[in-house]
């Protein structure tokens, strides 16, 4: 059906005025972390708020304040998990993935590609994408938390101490120990 009334496009006009201001400012409330690249659990709330968003412009059945509610509910959850995985690592590992070395000094780094399903291809274009032409010229290329690449130019790597922590817990599982 192409037209009803006037009246349910004046209403979902409002509804979606008033709800849109309401995100608004739940995320300004809820600080950076809510528009931040994504990880796993950032992408289901924001699948989530725009679910709702949508049901609560356009059914009837929910009202702006069951909206609101379950904006405010996300939002609280989504701080939640950060306020948890800054102070207990052992959550942290739970809900957030790890960042995880896929070059090394030029050299690819077969187990960690397979085991996070990337190709060759995919690294050579985030080396050629932050405008380096040759792989032996760069240290590390990292796949992040949020799914994207770093790429840190110039070998060893073992020079670079935001790789520390990386390389310590790669000798710990190649040495058998967690």
């Amino acid at each position: 059906m192409w037209f009803d009334n006037w009246s349910d496009i004046g209403i979902i006009a409002l509804t979606t005025l008033v709800i849109y201001f309401a995100l608004i400012a739940i995320l300004q409330f809820a600080g950076k972390r809510s528009i931040a690249k994504l990880n796993i659990f950032d992408l289901v709330v924001t699948v989530a708020l725009g679910s709702i968003l949508a049901s609560v412009m356009l059914t009837n059945s929910l009202s702006i304040a069951d909206g609101l509610a379950a904006f405010v509910v996300l939002a609280f959850l989504q701080w939640l998990v950060a306020f948890l995985s800054v102070r207990f690592g052992w959550f942290k590992q739970v809900i957030r993935s790890d960042s995880r070395i896929l070059l090394k000094d030029g050299e690819f780094l077969e187990k960690e590609m397979k085991d996070e399903r990337v190709t060759h291809g995919e690294i050579e274009a985030a080396i050629r994408g932050k405008g380096h032409g040759k792989i032996e010229n760069i240290a590390a290329v990292v796949l992040e938390s949020d799914g994207s690449f770093s790429v840190i130019e110039g070998p060893p790597a073992s020079q670079y101490s935001t790789l520390e922590r990386m390389l310590k817990s790669d000798d710990k599982s190649e040495s058998g120990g967690a």
